[in-house]
């Protein structure tokens, strides 16, 4: 089992950003390679959202991707 790779993204909501743990880097990989959607959470507001594409590309790079 691999460990959860942490990422931050803005919650839309309350404009703060949150620390994200729900993936490992092999599903980011996955998800960001298939153009899938990529799903975060804000524990304080308890909504979720989708990531922004500069929040995307963001990720791609601190993956190397």
């Amino acid at each position: 089992m691999s460990a959860a790779t942490p990422f931050a993204a803005e919650c839309p909501h309350c404009n703060q950003e949150r620390l994200q743990t729900a993936y490992t880097s092999e599903e980011l990989v996955q998800l960001l390679r298939s153009g899938a959607e990529i799903e975060a959470y804000c524990m304080s507001c308890d909504r979720p959202w989708l990531i922004s594409v500069e929040e995307r590309a963001d990720l791609a790079r601190a993956l190397g991707r």
